[in-house]
Order: structure tokens, then sequence, then C-alpha cells
């Protein structure tokens, strides 16, 4: 992707150097210790992030300890929107890692709960200070602020953790790279994940926004076949609506709701082999989200 103005702090040679990174790959962005993200089309708003390549063990952090494509990408798409719409709303944002989305959105003016698993907390807490949007940081303040939660799907009493969280109400809920296979070459907390994003679904109107990079076909068919059993309308959101230079075909972004569309809503599904839904699921469809 291009467009999104990224400065690394890497070590080469035992030396701190500070480049910037005009194309985004993930190995580039995996040797990074901190980094700026700027995004143009949110008036310039920056985030920095410490990350921690070392981490990336899944005996230490997992996949947690770095920034990830696909939340560039869901970053992306959010600063390209109306910004007044994050002003005092509600945000969860799901299996954060570093957790840019969430901090990029409570520096637009959302009240965020940022979540992860337990080993990846410390890491998430960091980053909201040094970015000033603590609850201690902000006081005073009625928006703009992050908390940090633990929340892991599909450990035992996640379901009393979502439920909580959509008590308060939850305008958005927003997860980027989730869904991965194991080492059977299954994805079995894919049907978890689903059912925490529409357990925090407070009302019709919250809005679930999902994105992931295609390294799997069955990760991809089981995401949708989980989510079209939960949800009543499952959209991919085409390229077109991404900013320029942002247009990638190797991640996608979905839309999920438990509003139904009207007939004029609904827009042909692409009908390929990808798409296709078991009996009583929804269909995905293609389109601009509302």
């Amino acid at each position: 992707m291009e467009g999104i103005k990224i400065r690394l702090v890497c070590w080469e040679d035992g030396k701190r150097v500070e480049k910037d990174l005009e194309r985004t790959d993930r190995w580039t962005l995996h040797s990074a210790v901190e980094m700026q993200v700027t995004l143009p089309w949110a008036d310039n708003v920056t985030v920095r992030l410490k990350q921690e390549p070392g981490g990336l063990n899944a005996s230490r952090l997992g996949v947690g300890a770095c920034l990830w494509e696909g939340e560039l990408f869901l970053a992306a798409y959010l600063a390209s929107l109306p910004l007044h719409r994050y002003i005092g709303a509600r945000v969860v944002e799901l299996g954060a890692g570093p957790g840019l989305i969430g901090l990029m959105l409570a520096k637009l003016g959302a009240n965020v709960v940022i979540t992860d698993i337990g080993k990846v907390l410390g890491l998430i807490v960091e980053n909201v200070e040094l970015n000033k949007l603590s609850v201690a940081q902000r006081r005073g303040h009625a928006s703009g602020v992050c908390s940090v939660q633990e929340l892991e799907w599909g450990k035992n009493g996640y379901e009393g953790v979502v439920s909580s969280l959509a008590g308060g109400g939850v305008d958005w809920v927003l997860a980027a790279d989730c869904c991965y296979i194991d080492n059977e070459g299954e994805s079995p907390s894919t049907p978890h994940f689903v059912r925490a994003c529409h357990g925090l679904c407070a009302s019709a109107s919250t809005k679930v926004l999902v994105s992931f990079e295609l390294r799997s076909a069955l990760v991809k068919s089981t995401f949708l076949r989980e989510a079209g059993r939960g949800f009543a309308r499952v959209k991919r959101v085409p390229a077109k609506a991404l900013p320029k230079g942002c247009k990638v075909d190797h991640i996608e972004l979905y839309e999920l709701s438990l509003k139904r569309e009207s007939i004029a809503e609904v827009v042909e599904a692409d009908g390929g082999p990808d798409d296709a839904t078991d009996e009583g699921t929804t269909p995905v469809v293609e389109g601009t989200p509302e």
C-alpha cells in the first residue's frame, strides 16, 4: 500500500536508524521497534507505536507483537470516512496488537476500548500512554480516551467480557487480521471470533468491520460461513472505497450488520466459490457500506 506516511525506527548493524517507508511490506514493518504512522485522509492524524519484533514467536507475544498490513488497510478506510462520525463514539477494537486503529480513533474523538490476549496488554498500555490517551492522561475530557482490557475469544468466560463491553453500548466493532489457521490446517478460533463480534453488537446500528490478509482460503470460507450464520448482512467493501494507493487485492474488508438491507440496497454477489455459503446463512454481497 502507498499513501500512508510511516516513519520507522530500526536497528541496523547495531545502530539505531530512522527511515521512511513509502510502500508497506510485512518484513520491513516487522523490523521496526518504533514507528510513527500518519493518515493524510484524517487531517494527518499521527499515531506513535512501539512494537516488539523479537516477540512474534508464539511462546512470547505472538502475532500481536507487531503491526500487520490488514490493520493499516482498515485504518486507511476508517480515515477516509467523515471524521465527525467518531466524535464521542464508543469503539471496541478486537485483537489489536500494538493498537493502531483504536489509538487513531481516540485521537479523532472516540472513546475506545482496545482488547487483546493478556500477554499483549502491556504493549498496548505502553502505546496508549505514549500517545497520551489513557484515562488518567485525559482526565476532564469527555471523549478521546483509550482503556485496555483483556479479551480472548474461545477462552472460558470470554462471553461475560463481551457482554460487559456491550452493556454500555457499542457504535463500532473493529478487527484486523484476527483469523488464522493452526498447525492442523484448521481455523478453530474463527467461530468464537464471530460470536464475539456478534455479542458486542449492542443494537442493530452497531457497525462491525473486519479486515484480513488473504493467507488461506479456509480462513476466509470459515469466516464467511460463521458470519453468515450470525449476521443479517455480510457485505464486502469494494477496493474502490479505499483511498488511492490503498486499493490492494491481497487484503479484504467486510462489514457485518444485524440490520437487514432493503431490496434497493442489495447488490449482486461475486458468485465465486470463496463467497459460497451454507444453507441457512446470509449470502455475501459487495457494495459500499452506509
